[in-house]
Parts: C-alpha cells; sequence; structure tokens
C-alpha cells in the first residue's frame, strides 16, 4: 500500500514539474478561488433565512415588546425598517406569533373589530370610544397602502348625535400626519385620493374640514378639479410637444433649401404658438331630410271641411252682439232668422325631421400662429437675385398656409409675408446642422444594413479562404503520410546458369533472413532510379 502511494505521489509529482512556472501559478490561483467559494456557499448556506413577523408596519412601542420577548425566549431577531418592523428566522416565524399571540402581543395595534361581535355590558360611551378608535385604525391602514406614504397617524373628531334640529348641522373634522417615504414627493394626484379616501370613509365629513400635512408640518393641499391642468409636469409636457412641432418644420424645411442652396448655405429657424385648450361639447342638431326644399317626409296628414248655408245662426258662432267678451245691446251684422253662409277647414301635416346627437370633443394641440426666419449665404460671396427670393418665400408661404389650415386659406401673399422673414447674409461661422435632420432613420438603416452585409461577406470570405488553406494541408499530410502503393513487378527471365541465377537466390535469401534490410535495399534502388 505505501509502496503504492510513493507511486502516485512520484507521478504526480512528476507531472507537477512538466507545468511551466506561469502555469503553477495559475493552478494555485484557480484552487484557492475555488475553495473560498466554496467556504462562502457553505457559510451562507448554513445562515437561517429571516422573515418579517407582520406585514404591516408596528410602532416603536410593539417593537419593543415583542424584541423583550424574544430576548426573554433567546430567540435571534433582526429589526428592519427604521424600526418599524421585526424578523425572526423563517423556521420558527410561525411558533413566535403564535406565543407572542397568546401574550397579547402586540398590544398597540389598535382596537381589534372583532370585539364589536360581543357588546354585552359596554355602555354607549364606551363603544363610541371603540368605534372612534376602529375606524381610526382601519383609515390608518388604508392611508399607508398609498405608494410613498410609509405610516399615518389618524385623528378624527365625530359629531354629537342632538335630536334637535339647527340650521347648522354638526360635521366631523379629521386631522392626519402622513410620513412620506425618502426621496418621494406626493403628486397633486395622490394628495387628491388622500382627500377623497378620509372623506370618503368617515360620514357627515366634508372635504373643507380635512388637514393633511407631512411629517414636517408642511400642509398638503388638496387642488380644485381634476389632475394638475397647470403643474410643472403638464407645462413641460406642453413645451416637449411645442418644440417637437418646431423641430420637424425646421428639418423640412433646411432638407429642401438645403439640397437646393447647399446644406451649409442655409438655416432655419421656426417659432409657433399653440392653443393646448380642450373642448367637449354636445350638439342637438335638427334637420329636414330634404335639405333642398326643407321639409320632412309626412308621416301623417288630416285634412277636415265644413260648410253651411240657409237661415239661422251658423254652426261654431254665437249670437251676435252677445257673449262674456261681446259689447251688450250691439246689433249684429246677420240678425238670427236672416240667410247666412259658413265654411271651414282644417288641414294638418305631420313631418318627421332628423334628429341628431354629436358628441364633439376637439384636439388640445392646435397651431394658432406660425412664424419662420431663414439665412441664406449667397454662393461665393454674391448676391441671391430675387428669383430665388422669390422661390425661398413662396416655399415659405406654402408651408404657413398649410400648417395654419383654415386660418390661412383667404389669406393673401401680403400677409403671408407678415409669418416669413428670409434674409440674405454671409454667415460669420459654421452653421450648426441637426444630424438627425441630415440622415433620415430609413436611410441610417439601410446604410447600417449595408455595412452590415459587406462586414459579413468579408467575413465569409476569410473563413472560406482560411477553411481552404486548412483542407490542403491536410491533404499534402495525408499524401506524405499515406502508406505507398504495392508495384508489379514483371516476372524476371533468368538463365539457368549465369550470375543473375546466384543474385537473384541472394536476394531471396536476404529477403526470408533479414526482410528490413531488403525493403531499405529496394527503396535505394528504386530512388536511384
Amino acid at each position: 500500500m505505501n509502496e503504492r502511494l510513493a507511486l502516485y505521489r512520484d507521478q504526480l509529482a512528476s507531472k507537477w514539474n512538466q507545468f511551466s512556472k506561469k502555469q503553477k501559478w495559475m493552478i494555485a490561483g484557480i484552487s484557492v478561488f475555488l475553495l473560498i467559494s466554496l467556504g462562502l456557499y457553505i457559510y451562507i448556506a448554513s445562515q437561517p433565512v429571516y422573515k418579517p413577523l407582520y406585514d404591516q408596519r408596528l410602532s416603536e412601542q410593539e417593537i419593543g415588546a415583542i424584541k423583550k420577548e424574544l430576548d426573554a425566549q433567546q430567540i435571534p431577531y433582526r429589526i428592519t425598517g427604521n424600526g418599524t418592523s421585526i424578523e425572526v428566522p423563517e423556521k420558527m416565524a410561525q411558533d413566535v406569533i403564535v406565543d407572542l399571540a397568546a401574550q397579547g402581543i402586540p398590544s398597540q395595534a389598535g382596537i381589534n373589530t372583532e370585539i364589536f361581535s360581543n357588546t354585552l355590558g359596554v355602555t354607549d360611551r364606551q363603544f363610541d370610544v371603540m368605534k372612534k378608535e376602529a375606524l381610526q385604525q382601519e383609515l390608518r391602514k388604508m392611508l399607508e397602502r398609498v405608494k410613498g406614504v410609509r405610516s399615518a397617524q389618524v385623528m378624527i373628531t365625530l359629531p354629537q348625535e342632538s335630536v334637535w334640529v339647527t340650521e347648522t348641522p354638526d360635521t366631523a373634522t379629521a386631522s392626519v400626519i402622513v410620513e412620506v417615504e425618502p426621496g418621494t414627493t406626493l403628486d397633486q394626484k395622490q394628495i387628491n385620493s388622500l382627500y377623497l379616501l378620509v372623506s370618503r370613509s368617515v360620514p357627515k365629513l366634508p372635504m373643507d374640514a380635512i388637514a393633511i400635512s407631512d411629517q414636517y408640518s408642511n400642509p398638503l393641499e388638496r387642488a380644485e378639479g381634476s389632475e394638475a391642468e397647470g403643474t410643472l409636469s403638464s407645462f413641460k409636457e406642453q413645451e416637449a410637444i411645442k418644440a417637437e412641432v418646431e423641430k420637424k418644420i425646421q428639418q423640412n424645411l433646411y432638407n429642401l433649401l438645403g439640397t437646393i442652396m447647399g446644406r451649409d448655405k442655409v438655416i432655419v429657424h421656426a417659432f409657433i404658438k399653440m392653443n393646448f385648450d380642450k373642448e367637449n361639447r354636445v350638439e342637438n342638431l335638427v334637420e329636414a331630410p330634404d335639405k333642398e326644399n326643407n321639409e320632412g317626409l309626412i308621416i301623417s296628414s288630416q285634412k277636415l271641411s265644413k260648410a253651411f248655408s240657409g237661415q239661422g245662426q251658423p254652426p261654431g258662432g254665437g249670437v251676435a252682439g252677445t257673449g262674456a267678451s261681446a259689447v251688450p245691446n250691439y246689433p249684429g251684422n246677420n240678425p238670427q232668422g236672416s240667410n247666412s253662409q259658413y265654411e271651414e277647414i282644417n288641414d294638418t301635416i305631420n313631418r318627421e325631421v332628423n334628429r341628431i346627437t354629436r358628441n364633439v370633443t376637439l384636439s388640445p394641440y392646435k397651431i394658432e400662429d406660425l412664424t419662420i426666419n431663414v439665412g441664406v449665404e449667397p454662393p461665393d460671396g454674391g448676391q441671391l437675385d430675387a428669383a430665388t427670393i422669390e422661390g425661398i418665400k413662396q416655399v415659405l408661404r406654402n408651408v404657413v398656409r398649410v400648417t395654419l389650415s383654415d386660418k390661412a386659406m383667404d389669406l393673401t401673399d401680403d400677409e403671408l409675408d407678415k409669418h416669413i422673414y428670409v434674409l440674405p447674409r454671409q454667415f460669420s461661422g459654421k452653421v450648426a446642422v441637426d444630424d438627425t435632420g441630415a440622415l433620415s432613420p430609413a436611410l441610417l438603416w439601410t446604410v447600417g444594413g449595408i455595412a452590415v452585409l459587406a462586414l459579413a461577406a468579408v467575413a465569409f470570405l476569410i473563413i472560406r479562404r482560411r477553411n481552404q488553406a486548412k483542407l490542403e494541408q491536410e491533404e499534402e499530410m495525408s499524401d506524405l503520410l499515406a502508406p505507398s502503393q504495392p508495384l508489379e513487378i514483371p516476372d524476371l527471365i533468368y538463365q539457368e546458369d549465369g550470375d543473375q541465377v546466384v543474385v537473384r537466390k541472394q536476394l531471396e535469401k536476404l529477403a526470408r533472413s533479414k526482410p528490413d534490410e531488403f525493403v531499405v535495399l529496394l527503396r535505394t534502388w528504386l530512388a536511384e532510379d
């Protein structure tokens, strides 16, 4: 056994001595790294996994009571969340929760709503206190679920119920202090939601009776209306839209004029005025189906005609000169008993019309005004002719007319010239060209694709050439290492008595006794031939 171990040690030492000094250092470093990694893995795997005892945040008093009990039972723990949470090993978490609950810990978490299932022996005043405390507790938990709010404290004052009717009924009030996460700022929408949650959770609590502040005593005011129409975020969004539209107009004009005059000979600046007002309106329209005659479709028609001729009072009329509204003792034109005629025609036609209800929502992005300034450098230090300047102005007029839409359709060229300005001057410096406007994204993708294809083709040719060279080298090596083909030697005709017979017999004897030397001799003869 010892001899075998010595043999293995000698073989290992011989193998180790075959490596160079650099290889020995590399093997030693890798071995040390693997050992350290294995040790760290074993250490980390052996550490217990901690789990929070409770999902909600706890107060300092609750954390202190739990810590004292865990110290007494010698249970490992960790306090996290800036003293608002406590963790124990995951395997012990359930047992610890049950043990603490049996001792009434945590006791400062508020009143449990289960106590309302049995209120026997509780006075009205005690019930009101418990109800108020439970309401504050549930409202606090709800506010702490808002993103950015770490903890909250709620104080509610409920109105006293009275049998007397007063002109100004009592209302509830609420005071809330929220602790905001470090580095977090509540936006206006979140602040409004805090007010809404408090107001909807407490009866008889209007928005005006709620006061909310952060942990630094900064009041969080509620904004009227929807979210933030005038806030900084809305302003930044409008400015970004305005800048994007101006950039597009400048790029299009630069691409057009730069192609004609030269890209280093033109500079364009556009300024627009946009209207971001949102308008929603409902239109109730009534129109006739037949717009030419302005009449609707007839859905019903009725025509009545009455006629009377003879003596006596005509139907439909009373005695002339009598009645409540007539003048007393005023004689009629046709006294009773004279000849009279009466005719009544009643024609009723009901027509159907189109009743249209339209909900119109106008786009909030509308360009109200546009001004374009173009600087052009004359070629070779000369002057721009009037035709070139007029052509540039006509291009700018078309852009203004299309951009302003209906507002500029009826404007004359003189009125459109108020929105444009062409300045032919020598440039004192190099024109700052926006690279994004020089090449379109499609052209950039095309150029990039061609470049990638070219690189792929070059790489394919290089790999193919290397493979061909490798194949040629392997063929040459196979030719050198391939066994020689057997030579067909014709039979020799020798005379029975002569030197040739003697030589043949000697060669046969040499081939049988010493085949290696015989082969060497044959190769020597073949090389000489």
